[in-house]
């Protein structure tokens, strides 16, 4: 990880702390905002994380700051995602937050996203002070802010057009200009955004709509209201309104004529405001999904999938250990969260040594706990890959799982005092209940992988010796089975079976054990290992030897391989 990747949370603070009037207010506003016209994905989860980092990071330099988290339900429904109800059609035009519940359990079809994405940032530690624009616009919060805009249009007008591709329009600028209103109200009748402005005098806003209704709203101070500011434009009156000090924003808003520079300019010339100070946080992806991810279209990963098989913690490296212009893809297939657990637990005792580097230190430390407290974290953080295949191998029985974590965590009475005690230095559980608690949530998340694992990847180990696969194996191959059954008990540690397994091609080569990995190493290698899976699990591949044997215990892996009758069972897998 470059010390740029790991700082830059903290470089953004201090660039918002070196302009006094970006720090002028006693507490500073990191917004983030989204729409919940849909599953709310892992995509937008990106600009909740770095509005929530740079939060922290302002209040780790002794600012008070908070993070402001806009749900912008008074956004109409454009469409219904695949996958949900059609009927849901009829209410396209409405407010989200006017459109039912699509599980007919909440009051809107917003509140259901909205409590699926907020379960997962409490998973995730990340508290925000939310709003909901279906509360605020009717309420009357923006209305002098609506009027100033309304006042103010023809210069909306021309800050618009001026970003504006030639020759798309039929009718001449002068009179787009004449028509224009950057207010879009909510038929009072029909209660959809099929309206067009007709007029606006005083404190009154004069509309039609399709449906046949014409109405006139007030936008005085203190009235309700039922309609809400164009785009560029509200995003704008929001900032003047916050006094938002920093909001990221993707790709397309940055670009030179996109939302965000647009905006800037409107916050400067309509509301007298300044800008929040932003960073660009490129597109996060599904690995084997092209495209950027959207709720509105359906089928995207919403965090609560991906937390069903990565620890909170590591969620949060996800997004932290990158800076937020590099875009990235997630892959929850088998073996990439296998991988990323090996990574994390790497980059763990790495950062967390002493003497570490204070890059990865902060990204640490910006994982594992927060400002209000500890991240949801495993007190045993075990190897995934052994959780992983336990729970394969056992059918998810997790008192056989325990068994088999304590059988790895503990040396095996011949291996203590040749093989090293590889693991986490918390304490044994005094029981397999304490052990279970401590192992979670990654216990959990062993078990969701190994649930969706496909048929073919499951592993099914041997009920007892098979003289089959025994009898094709030639004489050399059947000596190294032999020196490496002789050598389990000495080696029963994750280290130790690894160094074991690896070794014994080479001996039989004539080699020595630590002899470099040639081709002709790595073949023989490879040959027998497939010898071993056929003997313990009548196939070619599985998990991880080491992983595959503790899992099943010294007792049967030696039975399995030395060609027993039959197995002692102390706990049966």
């Amino acid at each position: 990880m470059t010390e740029q990747a790991g700082n830059w949370m903290d470089r953004l603070a201090l660039e918002i702390e070196e302009d006094p009037a970006r720090i002028a207010g006693e507490t500073l506003v990191c917004a983030s905002g989204i729409s919940p016209s849909g599953p709310i994905h892992l995509g937008n989860l990106r600009e909740v994380v770095t509005a929530h980092l740079v939060a922290e990071a302002l209040r780790r330099r002794g600012h008070r700051a908070v993070h402001l988290h806009s749900w912008d339900d008074y956004d109409r429904l454009r469409k219904v995602p695949a996958g949900l109800d059609p009927s849901l059609q009829a209410y396209i035009g409405r407010p989200l937050s006017a459109v039912p519940d699509p599980a007919g359990e909440l009051d809107s079809y917003a509140s259901h996203f909205i409590a699926e994405f907020s379960r997962a940032l409490d998973a995730l530690g990340i508290q925000v002070q939310a709003v909901r624009q279906s509360e605020r616009y009717p309420r009357g919060d923006y209305n002098r802010h609506i009027r100033r805009a309304l006042d103010e249009r023809g210069a909306i007008f021309d800050v618009l057009a001026a970003q504006q591709t030639a020759g798309l329009h039929d009718r001449p600028a002068k009179e787009r200009r004449l028509a224009y209103y950057p207010f879009q109200p909510y038929c009072e009748a029909c209660g959809a955004d099929s309206t067009q402005v007709t007029g606006y005098s005083g404190e009154a806003v004069s509309y039609s709509c399709r449906c046949g209704q014409r109405g006139v709203m007030s936008v005085a101070d203190g009235a309700r209201t039922s309609g809400k500011l164009a785009w560029k434009v509200d995003w704008a009156m929001r900032w003047a309104h916050e006094q938002v000090t920093f909001e990221a924003a993707g790709e397309d808003h940055h670009a030179p004529a996109g939302s965000f520079n647009v905006s800037r300019q409107l916050v400067r010339s309509v509301y007298g405001g300044v800008a929040p100070r932003s960073t660009v946080y490129s597109f996060v992806t599904m690995a084997g999904v092209s495209g950027k991810m959207s709720g509105s279209a359906g089928g995207a990963a919403v965090p609560a999938t991906a937390l069903g098989l990565i620890e909170p913690a590591i969620m949060r490296w996800l997004y932290a250990r990158r800076l937020p212009a590099q875009s990235f893809a997630i892959d929850l297939g088998p073996q990439a969260v296998q991988r990323l657990y090996d990574e994390w637990d790497q980059f763990a005792r790495r950062a967390g040594a002493s003497g570490a580097d204070p890059a990865d230190a902060r990204v640490l430390g910006s994982c594992v706990a927060t400002t209000d407290g500890e991240v949801a974290a495993t007190r045993r953080p075990v190897s995934f890959r052994l959780l992983g295949s336990a729970a394969d191998i056992t059918q998810g029985s997790t008192e056989q799982i325990a068994r088999i974590v304590a059988e790895h965590l503990a040396p095996h009475p011949q291996a203590a005092s040749s093989a090293p005690l590889a693991g986490p230095s918390a304490p044994l559980a005094a029981s397999s209940a304490e052990l279970i608690e401590q192992l979670r949530p990654r216990l959990d998340c062993a078990l969701a992988w190994a649930r969706q694992l496909p048929a073919g990847q499951r592993t099914v180990v041997r009920g007892s010796f098979d003289p089959g696969p025994w009898q094709q194996l030639d004489g050399p191959t059947r000596d190294a089975v032999g020196m490496l059954v002789r050598g389990l008990a000495g080696a029963w540690t994750l280290d130790g079976l690894t160094t074991l397994v690896y070794a014994v091609p080479k001996l039989m080569l004539g080699q020595p054990a630590d002899a470099a990995p040639t081709p002709e190493v790595k073949a023989a290698q490879r040959e027998f290992f497939r010898a071993l899976y056929r003997l313990i699990c009548d196939a070619d591949t599985g998990p991880r030897l080491p992983t595959l044997m503790l899992s099943i215990g010294l007792d049967r892996t030696t039975a399995l391989l030395a060609g027993a009758d039959s197995l002692p069972s102390p706990v049966p897998c």
